[in-house]
């Protein structure tokens, strides 16, 4: 639900969603596969990336993910992500500044 929750927002990178909730690659890659195997995401691949977002389609067909979905976003830990999300966002941060652990996010603390 944490990962549906930040790609309403739009696209993101498999390891910009490790950065951002904290989790491993092996659990996001995990969710990620479920998530597209319910074909409620799909995902490009840019050269050693993979971008993931929301499948219109699926919402459109089933609105109450959505409607799902908009319900959490006054939960607190929906909201911390949220925050992360957009920090990450101002400070033009990618997958290069993940990789080369520019940015870590650890629970409440950030280190940068």
């Amino acid at each position: 639900m944490r990962i549906l929750h930040l790609l309403s927002d739009g696209e993101l990178c498999a390891c910009e969603l490790e950065g951002i909730l904290s989790m491993s690659q092996s659990n996001v890659s995990r969710h990620l596969a479920k998530l597209n195997e319910a074909l409620v995401t799909d995902y490009r691949k840019d050269a050693k990336y993979s971008y993931y977002r929301l499948k219109k389609e699926t919402l459109k067909s089933y609105p109450f993910i959505s409607s799902m979905i908009e319900s959490l976003k006054g939960e607190k830990i929906y909201e911390e992500d949220r925050k992360r999300l957009q920090e990450y966002r101002v400070k033009n941060y990618n997958c290069e500044s993940l990789k080369d652990n520019v940015l870590l996010f650890m629970n409440e603390e950030r280190i940068v």
